[in-house]
């Protein structure tokens, strides 16, 4: 049935390796291309009989606002971050069973709680593994969180601050219902930067597909129902701006996809959802 609540509208939020790359301007663009060969027979002349297809590709265009030099290095190629500052990191374990109903994990300033039914931006789905449980919780934080980025892993999120500093330092408290089932490791470990440099080489040679790594375009105000992933995707490289008073400088990258092993290139949806 139509439903004037399937047009969407709205911009996105760039999540590269986990990583929000931030503000973005004159929109991300995504471009699917499929390549075909028509089958065609002389006693049909030009008239083509069937169409097998070839290949398929796709690529993202984002043109990236912050111009810092964590930006440069993810979308450049042999380039290397040389800088005295470090981001703070921690985790969260969910060790012994899945969350039960209220449990609420808590750092920077936002609350994030497991409920029967999600009612709320910060609220999650009680999951019925510990794995599931920490893919929730991460895919919650990279939407919710301005300052820490997350990742998952068998049962374990692993929390890091998006710049360097000491800002980053943050305590992570747990309100749960059984202790024993979460544990808890405070950010620690970031440094204030007082110098930085990228350091950027001629590239020749360098295998993009050894650099490739998710890329997930994210509505703003979503959490991970209307993600288009593409699983592995990387930048070769390209810089075009001026410096001008009236103007904002802008990375435009170009992330290409590439095929995994079984063939998967992109995905639109929550990538959590099974048969």
């Amino acid at each position: 049935m139509s439903s004037t609540e399937n047009v969407k509208l709205g911009v996105c939020n760039v999540l590269f390796d986990g990583v929000d790359l931030g503000f973005t301007k004159g929109g991300v663009e995504v471009e699917v291309a499929t390549s075909t060969k028509e089958i065609t027979v002389d006693q049909m002349g030009e008239t083509p009989i069937g169409e097998v297809i070839m290949g398929r590709t796709v690529q993202a265009t984002v043109p990236l606002a912050e111009t810092t030099l964590d930006n440069l290095v993810a979308v450049m190629p042999g380039s290397v971050l040389i800088s005295d500052g470090a981001k703070a990191t921690g985790s969260i374990t969910f060790s012994t069973a899945a969350p039960v109903n209220n449990d609420k994990i808590s750092f920077g300033g936002v609350d994030y709680v497991f409920k029967t039914t999600p009612l709320l931006q910060n609220e999650m789905a009680i999951p019925a593994t510990i794995a599931a449980a920490a893919t929730a919780l991460a895919i919650k934080i990279n939407a919710l969180s301005a300052n820490f980025v997350a990742s998952a892993a068998a049962g374990v999120v692993t929390i890091t601050a998006k710049s360097r500093g000491v800002d980053g330092n943050v305590a992570i408290t747990k309100t749960v219902a059984t202790p024993a089932n979460v544990t808890a490791v405070n950010l620690t470990g970031g440094v204030d930067t007082t110098k930085a440099q990228v350091k950027v080489s001629t590239g020749v040679n360098i295998n993009l597909l050894k650099l490739a790594k998710t890329l997930v375009l994210r509505p703003k105000g979503t959490s991970g129902e209307d993600d288009f992933t593409i699983h592995r995707a990387m930048c070769p490289g390209a810089l075009n701006f001026a410096y001008q008073f009236d103007n904002e400088r802008v990375f435009n990258s170009v992330f290409k996809g590439y095929a995994q092993d079984n063939g998967d290139l992109f995905a639109v949806g929550d990538v959590t959802a099974t048969a």
